[in-house]
């Protein structure tokens, strides 16, 4: 048994509650568009071994998970954005080699980076497409959320410009027009 098979089966042991599973940490895959509609996803170092990692950490007494993986974007790379607050999905890995841990992953799509933040010294980052991500990170798991955003673009059913907003700016039309084909994107 290989050891994504060995998390799997620890992960179905780990007691649920109305149909979700219980996490131990939440994290957050950061997204911006590119010029041209091209999607980028963020992944950072880890600051034990230097892996290629997203933003995450445990959750804070009485703290809503989505919550948890904003402020993780924000300490760990200085990332403000909107956050998901429906998980994108969940993938489990060993903390120090013995203890298995889930984690929540929740979409966040780029407002703004700052220079400015915790653990600017401590962690290396970059932007790439979800397809180099895949093959960066370690967890299987991981790798297959990044290859599922790659095949579709998440923010396209997430930001849809709602028709109200831009009545009379633009042709009716034009009112589903997502962030992903959007001038103003980034």
């Amino acid at each position: 048994m290989d050891l994504s098979e060995h998390l799997s089966e620890l992960n179905a042991k780990i007691p649920t509650s109305a149909g979700r599973r219980r996490t131990h940490q939440c994290g957050a895959i950061c997204c911006r568009v590119e010029r041209g509609g091209r999607l980028s996803v963020l992944l950072v170092t880890s600051r034990d071994t230097g892996r290629w990692v997203i933003p995450k950490g445990y959750l804070e007494r009485k703290e809503k998970p989505y919550r948890c993986a904003q402020r993780e974007a924000l300490e760990e790379a200085g990332i403000i954005g909107k956050v998901r607050k429906r998980p994108l999905g969940y993938y489990t890995y060993m903390k120090d080699n013995e203890t298995p841990l889930t984690v929540s992953i929740h979409l966040l799509r780029l407002r703004n980076e700052v220079s400015q933040f915790p653990e600017r010294a401590q962690r290396l980052k970059i932007w790439v497409s979800p397809a180099e991500a895949a093959l960066l990170v370690e967890e299987p798991e991981l790798q297959a959320l990044f290859r599922s955003i790659d095949a579709e673009n998440p923010l396209t059913s997430q930001d849809r410009l709602k028709p109200r907003r831009i009545a009379g700016r633009r042709p009716l039309h034009e009112a589903a027009v997502s962030l992903a084909t959007s001038p103003a994107s980034h």
